[in-house]
């Protein structure tokens, strides 16, 4: 269908204009991609000032309003274009964006996250007449960006087939009642069939309930929020819904993500030549001032919190560094886990550094400098940190579940293909079970040959995102075709 399909790319955050996790370098890369695949494709997120300031934005209609109850609430749709590529649109109304902080400060979220989102969702849609191109798909993330899914459908038959991607069913942007009025959606949107959860209303489920299609970040997750496990609540839902749910693995930007170009590291390689890598371990840990030795190094770029796994890390701390070896982690995140962590660091002060803070060119460091990354979580829709390590030669070592269990294989040998397993994986969510994977993990690094074998072999993975735009403009021509 090429050129015939449109999407428009709605989310909360976008690299580099505004970043808090994964979602942003989602939003950032993927309409990159639907472009070379042939669907021309635009983006679409909130006005915040930080973003404003990093691009060069000028208003693409006059001004818009739309209503939020009985007001009339105004706003400026700017556009300019991504650094990478690609036009991108910002809806600006100051009073809901700007602010220090995306969604929260100190921890605690904006207490109007719903009206600032629920608005957010209805200048889209107020949008979409005066886009460079008319979209044929739009493509909305996460609970942020879930009402514009009914929204559509109250549009009218030319608005365009909306598809909603769940990229972690852990957040179910829920709202009291008494926000009904501010959106403005006729009554019948919000009983159980609809927006209502639990007495409170569900953007997450607003967007799975009325979208054409749903979409989450890996086969597997899209297999487990079928569970009372894995829904959050919402597993009876999206199993009434499972026909038009998939999963579609997230991808890596070879041109932010290639140890090759890589302008953040002290060292550029290849899986020709990974020379470059040792001088990434040995001047991070110079900075560190973590001591010269042979010990591999297990690095860790991730939120602290407990869905990433670090109880284990701190319960099994005792049992990992009797394997000698040394620890990095960079983060910020729940004050319990930092305050923890740091704890360690006064327990194991020669082996162990914890960075607490959120730095980008820091994490390409750290990443290119460990011999092995740790992604031990409780769940995990997809990942993206275990992709950028199989890119930099830096071996996982991840809990079974979700993406990481779709994205790495676990290490048993060279197989009869010639194609070497990626990493090391474990399944029960107990820190001995993490124990003996770190361990597995370093009698591979004693074997120099086999070790170098896969971390050459790790950097050929193609999880770029040529590939999932494939997976996604197969699905955009079903839901065009009313499949």
């Amino acid at each position: 269908m090429g050129d015939d399909i449109c999407v428009l790319l709605a989310s909360s955050e976008a690299t580099p204009l505004a970043q808090t996790g994964g979602l942003a370098e989602v939003a950032g890369s993927l309409p990159q991609a639907l472009t070379r695949a042939g669907l021309p494709s635009l983006t679409i997120i909130p006005g915040y000032t930080q973003a404003i300031k990093k691009g060069d934005f000028s208003p693409a209609c006059p001004e818009l309003s739309v209503s939020l109850g009985p007001d009339q609430v105004p706003f400026t749709l700017l556009k300019g274009e991504l650094p990478q590529g690609g036009a991108v649109y910002l809806i600006r109304n100051d009073a809901f964006f700007d602010r220090p902080h995306l969604y929260g400060e100190g921890r605690l979220s904006y207490e109007d996250n719903p009206e600032r989102f629920a608005f957010f969702s209805k200048a889209v849609v107020a949008s979409l007449p005066y886009l460079e191109r008319k979209p044929d798909i739009l493509l909305a993330n996460d609970w942020q960006t879930g009402l514009i899914m009914p929204l559509l459908l109250e549009a009218g038959p030319d608005a365009p087939k909306g598809v909603f991607v769940i990229h972690n069913q852990g957040f179910l942007g829920l709202a009291p009642t008494t926000v009904a009025d501010v959106i403005g959606l006729p009554d019948g949107y919000y009983g159980v069939e609809g927006l209502e959860y639990y007495g409170q209303l569900s953007f997450l489920k607003a967007g799975i309930v009325y979208s054409k299609a749903v979409v989450t970040v890996s086969p597997s997750y899209a297999k487990e929020i079928l569970t009372p496990e894995g829904g959050n609540g919402l597993d009876g839902v999206l199993r009434r819904y499972s026909g038009k749910l998939s999963g579609i693995i997230n991808g890596v930007d070879h041109n932010q993500w290639n140890p090759q170009t890589d302008p953040y590291i002290p060292r550029n390689y290849s899986s020709t030549d990974l020379s470059g890598k040792a001088v990434c371990k040995n001047t991070l840990k110079s900075r560190l001032q973590l001591r010269p030795s042979n010990r591999p190094l297990f690095g860790m770029v991730s939120r602290l919190t407990a869905q990433k796994g670090f109880s284990l890390i701190v319960e099994g701390a005792q049992e990992i560094f009797k394997l000698g070896l040394d620890l990095v982690i960079l983060g910020t995140g729940e004050p319990w886990f930092e305050k923890q962590l740091t704890e360690m660091v006064e327990k194991y002060p020669d082996n162990m550094r914890l960075l607490l803070d959120f730095d980008i060119p820091l994490s390409h460091k750290v990443i290119a400098a460990s011999d092995f990354s740790l992604v031990p979580s409780l769940y995990e829709p997809c990942g993206l940190i275990q992709l950028y390590s199989l890119r930099y030669g830096t071996i996982p070592v991840v809990r079974a579940i979700g993406g990481l269990n779709d994205t790495v294989r676990d290490y048993a040998g060279q197989n009869p293909d010639g194609l070497w397993d990626s990493g090391f994986k474990f399944s029960q969510f107990q820190a001995g079970a993490l124990v003996r994977a770190i361990r597995r993990a370093t009698e591979l690094y004693n074997r120099k040959e086999d070790f170098t074998t896969m971390a050459k072999s790790d950097m050929e993975e193609d999880f770029s995102w040529n590939r999932s735009a494939k997976d996604y403009a197969k699905l955009f021509e079903s839901v065009l075709k009313g499949d």
